[in-house]
């Protein structure tokens, strides 16, 4: 069972959870997509992954976490972030967060390590999740980026061939569908 005073404690800190969060990105040169981001809109991002964590590990299922970070994913892509640098503020996020609990346990007592080892667990699995789901969100923006604009254009209808066109294909042993189509045979 996972320890919901730990937990708890998470969402009273989220704040400051947040600021640490910001403050290591906008410092690190692995991240420079995110120094040119706002305050607001990083702290936005940030506050509602910790203050919203006890939601997610308690849900659990794979649906709320895909839906969530697919979307997440295709935002970065779209707002031009390379997923390395993605990749690394949401580890990031992860190493303060289970830092934070760490010292929290260290803290109290010895009595809850096993309580601190399982939180820890959860927390892995939940952006182990979120990764792989933000990286689906990302190549399916990006793929969706390569398509050109013609492809979502219905094709245009084909013609049937005249008799003579017909003819001429079948002299050259040329195999026409019913649909008229010179090289294929049967549909």
């Amino acid at each position: 069972m996972i320890s919901q005073r730990l937990l708890r404690l998470v969402q009273q800190n989220a704040d400051r959870l947040t600021n640490d969060l910001i403050a290591e990105v906008r410092r690190d040169a692995r991240t420079p997509a995110y120094h040119k981001l706002s305050e607001e809109d990083l702290h936005e991002r940030a506050l509602d992954l910790f203050h919203n964590l006890g939601q997610w590990l308690s849900s659990r299922t794979e649906f709320a976490i895909q839906t969530r970070y697919e979307a997440f994913g295709r935002r970065r892509y779209q707002e031009k972030i390379p997923f390395s640098q993605v990749f690394f503020a949401l580890t990031t996020a992860k190493n303060i967060l289970l830092n934070f609990i760490r010292g929290a346990v260290a803290a109290e007592s010895v009595s809850e390590m096993p309580l601190e080892y399982e939180l820890a667990l959860a927390i892995s699995q939940f952006y182990d999740k979120a990764l792989y789901h933000a990286a689906v969100g990302y190549e399916d923006a990006a793929k969706a980026a390569l398509v050109p604009s013609w492809v979502a254009e219905p094709a245009a209808p084909r013609k049937p061939l005249d008799r003579e066109a017909a003819s001429q294909a079948h002299e050259l042993e040329l195999d026409v569908s019913r649909s008229g189509d010179i090289g294929e045979s049967g549909g």
